[in-house]
């Protein structure tokens, strides 16, 4: 048999010599341009990001340069970064490398800053003023602040406390948002984010398609590489800012490099052996977390360690080994089963504890309002915490995404409590209260589902403000994503934020002017605010 292999072989490679070796085909020459946006509108002062989000044929080349029509009212630079100068309208056109007939625009409008809310059509709230001697809780004095130079009261004339005009001094518990790099770049929505919130979350930045780097991990020993520089960035601009991070994600099947799966990190090869995957798992996690503990000590105060495992299909089985409904057809599940959760907690576990530090691990899931998904949720609590010397779940993450009719508020309220009773802390972690099916994709709603969508944020926030009051120091945050109005998605309807937040579903508008929700959120968060 040997012989006959070589005898062939050799034939193969005379043959071989008298082939002429075929050139390599060009690559296709680019034929459409697509940009992550038509038309931006933007104050003074402000940055936004362009982004050749498409290009036919699909293998061509996505490299272009790009030119403003008017650099007196707004540049761009080499990376798609466009910077607003003053008032007026320029056209950013991308061009192919390749093919220089192949372009794409966006329509800029500068506009003025946002005005002060003394100016907004939107009316401010008059502050009641109060007879009570207690002054409402506000944030830390600053250190000349001191006892001696304070202001006195007397008793027939109590000194008035100027009203709190931020949602972070006025809740117990900490306020946070969402933040991707192109917003950090934003120095409106900088202001914005340090006036109002303790903690934000990076929309993208912290998850495995992001840190991962593929190429340097093939040339190595297997073990999973990382790049943080990026990230590394947006955690310096929320240190300036006065904000903290909560670490999203570690462990989710959407967000990780499919290559993290497969041997040599090919995916053309075969998928990676139980010990492999358990061994890139740990060292992914342990990497992650002590690279931001070590480099920014204290600033991210929360890991979601598991997004989205829980399904509730009738058709899904039970897994056999954790007696929990999964999803079962990632590769983590695949390779390891239902105890890939448990390996991911306990990893992430023994990485906060070589730090020192006592960081909160979180589950975090979508609809845990929901039957039967609590019923499952409260069985994942139990399965991660049934070793009383070994807990694993620290607080259950519900996420946010609600509409302005379903559910009723009093639904998250029970929630919350059964997972209070199970004994974690709660958060909620992705707040995005959307318009109807009908209406949260117009231009243009009508005033009652303005009204409707104030209404379901004052609604929300009562039933999180009691529970913190009778569950004290058990809800670890409120992070709103959907923060502003984005009705630049009606121009975009392929984006993934088009089906997740519609157009009208900020607390803000899209100007960053509050809206009537954000006013009601404040008076809420007044009502309940522990006093001092």
């Amino acid at each position: 048999m040997k012989k006959t292999c070589a005898v062939a072989l050799s034939i193969a490679l005379c043959a071989s010599a008298f082939v002429t070796v075929p050139q390599a085909k060009a690559a296709p020459k680019t034929k459409k341009i697509t940009l992550s946006a038509k038309k931006k509108k933007l104050a003074v002062g402000s940055k936004f990001t362009l982004k050749v989000k498409k290009v036919k044929p699909a293998k061509a080349s996505k490299k272009v340069t790009w030119k403003s029509s008017n650099k007196s009212v707004a540049t761009v630079n080499k990376r798609g970064v466009v910077k607003a100068k003053k008032v007026g309208t320029a056209k950013i056109t991308a061009t192919s490398k390749k093919n220089k007939k192949a372009k794409a625009t966006c329509k800029v409008t500068v506009v003025k800053k946002a005005n002060d809310k003394s100016t907004n059509s939107t009316p401010t709230p008059t502050p009641t003023p109060t007879a009570t001697p207690t002054p409402p809780t506000q944030s830390a004095p600053p250190a000349s602040d001191t006892p001696t130079n304070r202001p006195t009261r007397t008793p027939n004339a109590p000194t008035p406390v100027p009203p709190i005009e931020n949602l972070k001094d006025l809740a117990d518990f900490n306020m946070g948002t969402v933040v991707n790099y192109e917003k950090t770049q934003n120095q409106e929505f900088t202001e914005l984010a340090k006036k109002h919130f303790d903690i934000v979350s990076f929309e993208n930045e912290m998850k495995g398609y992001s840190l991962l780097d593929v190429e340097a991990s093939q040339q190595g020993d297997g073990t999973p590489v990382c790049k943080f520089e990026q990230a590394d960035e947006m955690v310096e601009w929320a240190i300036a800012n006065g904000l903290r991070i909560r670490g999203h994600v570690l462990i989710w099947e959407a967000s990780m490099k499919d290559e993290f799966f497969y041997k040599s990190w090919d995916t053309t090869a075969e998928l990676v052996d139980k010990d492999t995957l358990l061994s890139r798992m740990k060292s992914y996690e342990t990497q992650v977390i002590t690279h931001f503990e070590t480099k920014y000590p204290g600033t991210v105060i929360a890991w979601d360690v598991i997004n989205e495992a829980v399904d509730t299909s009738a058709n899904t089985p039970v897994d056999e080994k954790t007696g929990l409904h999964l999803y079962n057809t990632g590769k983590f599940y695949q390779i390891l089963g239902g105890e890939y959760i448990k390996y991911a907690f306990q990893f992430a576990k023994e990485a906060v504890k070589e730090t020192g530090k006592d960081i909160p691990l979180f589950y975090n899931d979508f609809n845990c309002f929901q039957a039967p998904k609590t019923d499952y949720i409260e069985a994942l609590i139990d399965y991660l915490n049934a070793d009383a010397n070994n807990k694993l779940l620290d607080c259950m993450g519900m996420e946010g995404y609600v509409l302005t009719d379903w559910p009723e508020a009093t639904d998250v309220g029970t929630a919350m409590t059964r997972f209070a009773k199970k004994g974690v802390k709660v958060g909620i972690n992705e707040l995005t209260v959307r318009l109807s099916p009908e209406t949260q994709h117009k231009e243009q709603v009508a005033a009652t589902d303005i009204a409707r969508h104030a209404k379901k944020y004052k609604n929300l926030f009562s039933q999180y403000c009691k529970f913190a009051q009778k569950y004290p120091n058990t809800l670890t945050n409120v992070s709103i994503w959907g923060l502003l109005d984005r009705p630049e998605l009606l121009e975009d309807k392929e984006n993934y934020d088009y089906q997740v937040y519609g157009t009208h579903s900020g607390l803000f508008t899209e100007n960053l002017e509050p809206k009537t929700a954000f006013y009601n959120v404040m008076e809420i968060l007044k009502k309940y605010q522990t006093p001092a």
